[in-house]
């Protein structure tokens, strides 16, 4: 048995996915986002940053709330330089669980799970990894096959044991991109 095979599986995904899940929301529009723990910079949030203004996020101006509980407060935000990810530190946390980070890359094949907010309610989705692909910037990006809307952009990707695997950067009708994730992705953020 390996690893991957040998943990516990998670069965309902969506309820897993929802004690994690996070909106970012301005006048105009809303990401979702995830609630990660960092080795070194402990609790963190997670978005795609395609479409947050970047001086919006440090100056504490978008509202961050966790699905189904209280409004949570950043300290601070910023992106990850070549990641297309945003990130939040923020303070006065609920009592929440945040998503481990998976070490491994996924195998080809393997389904990723994933949801979002529409309308107050949670959006399951899933796709089967693909590939993996460099970028001209550096970042490292894994691509599954299915199509998702812009509302899933900034959302996590679970595995089958319920570890992050990556946040989707980028969605169109054949497939959606998530970037991936090392101990060392925030190393360069916090200056």
């Amino acid at each position: 048995s390996n690893l991957k095979d040998s943990c516990l599986q998670i069965y309902n995904h969506s309820s897993y996915i929802e004690r994690s899940l996070v909106t970012v929301n301005d006048e105009s529009q809303f990401l979702s986002g995830v609630l990660v723990n960092d080795r070194e910079f402990g609790e963190l949030i997670l978005t795609s940053s395609r479409r947050l203004d970047r001086n919006k996020m440090q100056q504490n101006l978008y509202e961050i709330s966790l699905f189904n509980t209280e409004k949570i407060n950043p300290v601070f935000g910023d992106f990850v330089p070549n990641k297309n990810i945003g990130f939040f530190q923020f303070s006065t946390p609920a009592n929440i669980s945040s998503l481990p980070v998976s070490e491994t890359q996924p195998a080809i094949g393997e389904i990723g799970f994933t949801g979002t907010l529409i309308n107050g309610e949670i959006e399951t989705y899933q796709g089967r990894y693909s590939n993996s692909i460099t970028l001209d910037n550096g970042n490292l990006i894994h691509i599954y096959s299915g199509s998702i809307d812009i509302q899933y952009e900034g959302s996590p990707v679970v595995d089958q044991c319920g570890n992050l695997l990556g946040v989707i950067i980028e969605g169109s009708d054949r497939y959606f991109a998530i970037s991936s994730l090392s101990p060392d992705v925030f190393a360069n953020s916090f200056k």
